[in-house]
């Protein structure tokens, strides 16, 4: 009986250590990227960046555009005040978009929501699948497609 009790004594206090040890760690790598982000919008805000060196102009009309989609717990352009969850990468060429999409929201919500912030209008995730789904049939409206002509002959990267 008391050997019992020390193992289970035993092996809650090695949770208790491991999940200290684990979270410790992922507060430090969230406190390194936060603080890394924090620096690079003050520095930006401070000291505006000044390009030197040949840019390639070409027409905005040859190349697509990159659109990058955030993970989960991911945020797009705006939010977090001047923080990027792309490291900036939206600052530095005009065609480089980034989506809001809802942090926890299915693959099919976002997917939706990326084809209406690409085209333009209102979201529409389906009457079946928002039923099934309990939540509403429209989303966000967006007044005009960042990408709308986005088709075949028009790729995204």
């Amino acid at each position: 009986m008391i050997v019992k009790w020390w193992v289970t004594a035993f092996q809650l206090i090695e949770l208790f250590v491991s999940s200290l040890v684990h979270l410790s760690y992922g507060f430090y790598l969230f406190s390194t990227a936060v603080a890394g982000d924090v620096s690079q919008s003050v520095n930006n805000w401070i000291f505006k960046p000044k390009f030197e060196g040949s840019k390639e102009i070409k027409s905005s009309n040859d190349l697509p555009p990159i659109v990058l989609v955030h993970g989960i717990f991911g945020f797009g352009k705006g939010r977090l005040g001047g923080l990027s969850y792309f490291a900036g990468a939206e600052k530095k060429d005009d065609r480089v978009l980034v989506p809001d999409l809802g942090s926890l929201t299915s693959i099919y919500d976002r997917a939706r929501g990326l084809f209406y912030y690409l085209k333009g209008g209102q979201v529409d995730y389906g009457e079946e699948h928002s039923q099934a789904c309990g939540h509403s049939q429209f989303g966000r409206v967006y007044e005009q497609g960042h990408y709308p002509e986005w088709d075949e002959d028009h790729p995204i990267h």
